[in-house]
């Protein structure tokens, strides 16, 4: 039966849609390949047969399965998308035969006699397609399970799974109305032919749901089946419950989302610890002195309850709309980057503390329990924290502050926000704390997730009221815009890197066509024709066929590539040496067709000017007067006209030995990993935060990305060795830690020293 909160939500139907039409795709290949294989099985068997009316069967059976095809094939996509439709309304797969685990003898009893062998057949093939593709169909399930409003959905409800397929087959090969051993060799082409690579439908269904943002880096569940120390009397093989716990959460996470760590889970021993360290230290506040807790008579009577406290919150007027005015923009101009970081810091301190100052006045701290004042005091001590986290610009702390009496009401209405790693509000600020030191960059605002960032703090401290839905809703939302924007960074990012690799092996095939010809050509002398047709035109034709096949030396097209430069060598003495004239005049045509072949591949729509000219030149010298040119001496002979281009050979340039640090340097930039971060100290005083996103061992080139995918710049690994060497760059480890979890034990630590 269909439900509604379950079913798919609206915007990822096309998603299943897309999942339905490759699952289609692959079923439909597979169920004709293996109809093809049923003739000559069905003729082996018959073959093997002792009696010819054994045999009759096997033929008959070949007819029967041909004839009943086209019924069968749509009886069984019929069912596959009724699964389908079962899926995206919230219901179950309803299977027509129980899904039993064959080695259930309570329920295998069930089943009757006739049918058992069959239906031990099917349960044993969906069994070994589970367990061959459990890591992909754990996957699956977790994906598949957020496109249904986030409930966790039973593996047998998975479209496609392989029970549904089995069991679909199942019925829909009952058509055949087939004697039992028949099925049984119907069911094994099956399974040899649709479910024994079933795999790749199901990593393609991945595939579509991680580029659409659908868990894109979710981890890999522990392959228990490779635990050959375990013995099975002493442990069950895990279900796909308890698998689920075993991934770490952020595994189902987008990458910005804090990281979950142990050492900076609080609990509730010490947060108390926390409050009383808070408490001892307000009993020598003389603004404190007449409080009724830190009186030996004090008149308890007079504290407000929780409900009045509360009430009493929301009455205080707080403000509504965003204001980043933090320092006057004359002040402003004339400080400098240190000061102006120092200057919004210490406005945004004061602006914390005045709004915390004008709650106490305006609902007189004598009337507010020590218990709500430690509360009080530690979520301004929690965004104080924020003003000393380096990886924040400035506009993003000003911008989250505004959180702070939104927080703060909240944290009395309900402590275990300062508790709970997994209060949604505190996810929801460990999340934006996140977001901003990644997503934000100052000098782009409409690039990242600031925008986004802005929208959600406005409606929380325009909506807030008491009802904690709103941060669910606002997580969720804020959670799938940065879902989007790091699909979308990652898109970038690859094609800058495809766009860099192309470039790379570009270069890399120009340079190595360049240095053939100056090996070759080493100290001739030629005519500037020539050296025109070789730098030039050849050159760029040697390029692309190495950028083509950067093994393509040894081959036929190589071989002609060779032979037209030693032609052309041979062929720069031709003025002047009568026998070489004659190779060439006997030479020129094959020479010609090889230089057409390349200039063909080249493409350029016209025969090139270098080859046009070449071709004049050779004209010219075959034409001269051959008795003339007999006749000189080859040392006399008349020199080409034009400028004569010599290419030297190379020469290895000397470099200086590196240092021990430098050394050492080197070291960790060949262990870096791609994907780390690094600061690069700007001529201007400002940083630059880039990413590692492609080394090229052919160029030894580094290539960086800014924060958004596009490309920074490329430093050679020694231009990057330096930078580092003289400490202009740095290796930095971005903070993914939980923001409210590291900054309490901080506070803890603070508060007993």
């Amino acid at each position: 039966m269909a439900d509604r909160e379950l079913s798919v939500i609206h915007r990822y139907r096309p998603l299943v849609s897309s999942y339905e039409k490759i699952a289609n795709s692959y079923l439909e290949e597979r169920l004709a390949e293996m109809f093809t294989k049923v003739e000559p099985v069905m003729i082996d068997f018959a073959s093997k047969a002792e009696a010819d009316n054994a045999q009759t069967v096997f033929f008959d059976a070949i007819g029967q399965i041909e004839g009943k095809r086209d019924s069968v094939t749509q009886t069984f996509f019929k069912s596959i998308k009724a699964g389908f439709n079962q899926f995206l309304n919230g219901g179950s797969i309803v299977y027509p035969k129980p899904i039993i685990e064959t080695d259930d003898e309570k329920q295998i009893s069930l089943v009757k006699d006739s049918d058992l062998e069959l239906h031990i057949a099917i349960q044993a093939m969906i069994t070994k397609a589970k367990n061959r593709n459990h890591q992909d169909l754990y996957q699956l399930v977790q994906r598949l399970s957020v496109l249904r409003q986030g409930k966790k959905i039973a593996g047998q409800d998975v479209p496609a799974c392989p029970a549904h397929i089995a069991t679909t087959f199942q019925i829909a090969a009952l058509d055949y109305e087939l004697e039992q051993k028949l099925l049984l060799i119907l069911y094994v082409l099956f399974e040899k032919n649709v479910l024994v690579d079933i795999g790749q439908l199901y990593k393609q269904a991945n595939s579509l749901l991680s580029e659409a943002g659908i868990y894109p880096h979710l981890a890999p569940v522990i392959d228990i089946h490779t635990r050959d120390s375990i013995k099975p009397t002493k442990a069950l093989p895990d279900t796909e419950d308890t698998i689920a716990k075993k991934v770490p959460n952020e595994s189902k996470t987008c990458r910005t989302e804090p990281l979950k760590n142990e050492d900076f889970e609080l609990g509730e021993e010490v947060f108390r610890s926390i409050l009383t360290l808070l408490t001892e230290r307000r009993r020598s506040d003389p603004r404190f002195k007449n409080h009724p807790e830190y009186l030996p008579d004090g008149n308890l009577e007079q504290l407000r309850s929780k409900p009045e406290l509360v009430s009493a919150l929301h009455e205080v007027e707080t403000p509504k709309n965003i204001d980043l005015q933090i320092v006057s923009a004359d002040a402003f101009s004339y400080l400098q980057p240190e000061e102006r970081k120092t200057a919004v810091i210490t406005s945004l301190q004061n602006r914390i503390t005045s709004e915390r100052e004008d709650i106490y006045q305006k609902l007189d701290t004598n009337t507010i329990p020590t218990a709500d004042l430690d509360t009080i005091e530690l979520v301004g001590m929690l965004f104080e924290h924020i003003l000393d986290d380096d990886d924040l610009a400035s506009l993003t702390k000003a911008l989250i502050c505004h959180l702070h009496t939104p927080y703060l009401k909240l944290a009395v209405i309900d402590q275990t926000f300062l508790t709970d790693a997994d209060h949604i509000a505190r996810k929801l600020l460990n999340l934006l704390v996140n977001a901003g030191r990644r997503w934000v960059d100052e000098n782009n605002l409409n690039a990242g997730i600031y925008n986004s960032m802005h929208k959600l703090i406005q409606a929380l401290m325009s909506e807030f009221k008491g009802d904690f839905s709103i941060f669910e809703h606002h997580y969720a939302e804020f959670l799938d815009d940065l879902r989007a924007l790091e699909h979308k960074t990652k898109l970038l990012e690859e094609r800058t890197k495809e766009a860099t690799r192309g470039r790379d092996r570009l270069e890399f095939s120009r340079v190595h066509a360049n240095e053939v010809l100056s090996e070759q050509c080493a100290e001739i002398e030629f005519h500037p024709v020539l050296n025109r047709f070789l730098f030039s035109l050849w050159k760029n034709y040697m390029t692309l066929l190495l950028l083509r096949n950067p093994e393509i030396k040894g081959g036929k097209e190589w071989r002609s590539v060779m032979m037209v430069i030693n032609s052309i060598i041979k062929a720069n003495n031709a003025l002047t040496d009568l026998e070489t004239r004659q190779w060439l005049k006997h030479t020129l045509p094959s020479l010609k067709r090889h230089i057409e072949e390349g200039v063909e591949f080249i493409g350029s729509g016209g025969e090139p000017s270098e080859y046009t000219q070449l071709k004049v030149l050779f004209d010219e010298w075959l034409t001269s007067d051959i008795k003339e040119v007999a006749n000189v001496h080859p040392e006399k002979a008349v020199p080409p006209t034009g400028p004569v281009v010599k290419k030297p050979a190379t020469k290895k340039k000397k470099t200086r030995a590196p240092s021990a640090k430098q050394k050492a340097v080197l070291e960790t930039v060949q262990q870096t990993k791609i994907g780390s971060w690094f600061e690069f100290d700007e001529p201007d005083g400002k940083l630059q935060r880039v990413k590692l996103s492609w080394y090229s061992p052919v160029t030894n080139n580094h290539m960086f990305i800014d924060r958004f995918g596009n490309k920074a710049f490329i430093l050679p690994t020694e231009v990057l060795v330096t930078r580092l060497s003289n400490n202009t760059a740095r290796i930095v480890d971005p903070n993914r830690f939980p923001f409210v979890d590291q900054t309490l034990k901080k506070i803890y630590s603070m508060l007993r020293t």
